[in-house]
């Protein structure tokens, strides 16, 4: 394969740039200029005149939950109906199509607790009210909050009088103490997952949800994804595998297996046997994935020293650690992290783990350079800086909030990344050239405009076009330790391109959003595009 006459962009350490690149079984064997490739041409050989076209790295996401396609393949989605009336009839009318149905899974649904409010009932009502005979349980599109009906409570056995388990809460009616639907967090939400009929998706159901969500990679111009899991059956693992063994992945996966808070050192032997069992040639398991907080509660998952022994023992064990920290303007769980992984350094001494903190949407500024001094990675969400979610920060405070630019700065590598499907716009999210974009505005892109630039706030936080794609390519290919073989158009790595139809150098910052991807290749075979 020749591909030849484009702006080829290659992120190797000099960002150069070449005209023409050379891919023979799978990788790249030339980068230079159009006369330099015509050497390679044989009878067999496809060559692509890109027409002054532009060609990047395969993106990597360092953040996406990829699997979760299978809610909305599997599941009922309530995010395309805006009332209480039409969701409760979606709901009523998937139960009367299947009489046999045992559960209900559903995603959505995120005002539950606004609607119930107004109508002065309990949340679990609502649900009560569509399909009170068995378990319904629904997650709001952050994946941090279950909506459970009374039957789904039943089954769990979760009453007045059951605790909250650490790292997670059951809300409950002020008055009479008992749940009122609401469960907040993994640790609350297992209590229910753990006693339904089906648990989790079959390896079957996962098979068909990757092989979808690969379509969407493919178009989206990704090739390597950092995969954090969120529940802890084998049923994901398996379907990887026997599609890794049947040569259907289009993407490089770096799985990061589920700590469970209330287990901590003594699940470590479990995910030992889970990394050893699960390793492929496109798919790999080398991480565990931790929440140090949630979202909008101001407390810490994990007691501080158990997170402190468990870091410490995965770290010791040769783990990656991926860990979770969102925090508030007051409220800094990065800095509990960054802790953890100071006790595991000073325990096991230093080593190239390449551990990571994601979100990171609160950033004390004396912890920027802690990041860098023990290597540890920062994995935001460029998509989100131009969501309203902070707009009424002000003050120093507004300083610690997303950063990105003061990372660089320090030293620290940046991966970008989705986080797909966290948020109710998460497919443009998961697009990495609105990522690019809003990293470099730091506005909605849906509506931004170039004038708006000279008035946003913490415009020292926006990145240069050069950083954002290093952040989207060889940062996170470095993330999943496979810088050698990805993450730049260099001869002797792995042809992982992507054929944009502009030259983003040439847009406007609020343009570069707009930007399509025409071809995707991985490993050298083309996986999207004519």
């Amino acid at each position: 394969l020749i591909l030849k006459n484009g702006a080829i962009y290659t992120v190797d350490a000099a960002r150069s740039w070449a005209r023409a690149v050379v891919v023979r079984d799978g990788r790249i064997v030339y980068v230079g200029d159009d006369a330099g490739s015509d050497a390679f041409a044989g009878s067999g050989t496809k060559v692509v005149d890109l027409e002054g076209k532009m060609v990047l790295p395969g993106f990597v996401d360092g953040h996406n939950h990829a699997y979760l396609m299978a809610e909305s393949l599997f599941w009922l989605s309530l995010n395309p109906f805006a009332t209480v009336e039409a969701r409760q009839a979606a709901i009523r009318d998937r139960v009367t199509a299947d009489p046999d149905l045992r559960q209900l899974r559903g995603v959505g649904w995120d005002d539950i607790e606004k609607d119930a409010a107004a109508a002065g009932v309990a949340p679990k009502d609502l649900l009560d009210a569509a399909a009170p005979d068995i378990p319904v349980v629904i997650i709001d599109n952050s994946h941090h909050n279950f909506w459970v009906n009374s039957a789904a409570l039943a089954l769990a056995g979760i009453d007045a009088s059951t605790a909250d388990p650490t790292g997670g809460t059951i809300e409950r009616d002020p008055k009479t103490g008992e749940p009122n639907g609401v469960l907040r967090e993994f640790a609350a939400q297992n209590l229910v997952i753990n006693a339904l009929p089906q648990p989790d998706f079959t390896a079957e159901e996962y098979q068909e949800t990757i092989l979808t969500w690969q379509e969407l990679a493919a178009r989206y111009g990704i090739t390597s994804a950092f995969v954090p899991v969120h529940y802890p059956t084998e049923t994901l693992l398996q379907a990887l595998e026997a599609l890794d063994n049947s040569g259907r992945l289009t993407v490089r996966y770096d799985l990061a297996l589920w700590a469970d808070e209330n287990e901590g050192t003594e699940q470590i032997g479990h995910l030992k046997a889970l990394r050893d069992a699960y390793q492929g040639e496109s798919y790999k398991v080398d991480s565990v994935k931790i929440f140090s907080d949630g979202i909008g509660e101001e407390k810490l998952v994990w007691d501080q020293s158990d997170l402190e022994q468990t870091v410490t023992a995965l770290d010791k064990e040769g783990f990656r650690v991926y860990v979770h920290a969102i925090g508030n303007p007051t409220f800094f769980p990065s800095g509990n992290v960054l802790d953890a992984f100071e006790k595991a350094l000073d325990a096991n001494g230093r080593r190239d783990s390449r551990h990571a903190i994601t979100h990171l949407d609160w950033v004390k500024p004396e912890d920027v350079a802690r990041f860098r001094d023990m290597g540890v990675l920062a994995v935001p969400q460029a998509a989100w800086f131009g969501k309203p979610w902070y707009d009424g920060t002000t003050g120093d405070a507004k300083k610690n909030q997303q950063r990105f630019q003061s990372l660089e700065d320090a030293g620290v590598v940046v991966v970008s990344s989705s986080d797909f499907p966290s948020t109710d716009t998460f497919e443009r999210d998961m697009y990495p050239l609105t990522g690019l974009e809003v990293g470099m505005t730091r506005l909605d892109p849906d509506t931004a405009t170039e004038a708006e630039l000279a008035g946003i706030p913490q415009p020292e936080e926006r990145a240069s076009l050069e950083e954002m794609i290093a952040s989207y390519t060889i940062n996170g290919a470095y993330m999943i330790f496979d810088e050698r073989d990805r993450g730049s158009i260099e001869p002797g790595k792995k042809a992982d391109l992507v054929v944009l139809d502009r030259n983003l150098f040439e847009l406007p910052a609020t343009s570069v959003g707009e930007a399509r991807v025409l071809q995707t290749y991985f490993e050298g075979e083309q996986v999207f595009g004519d």
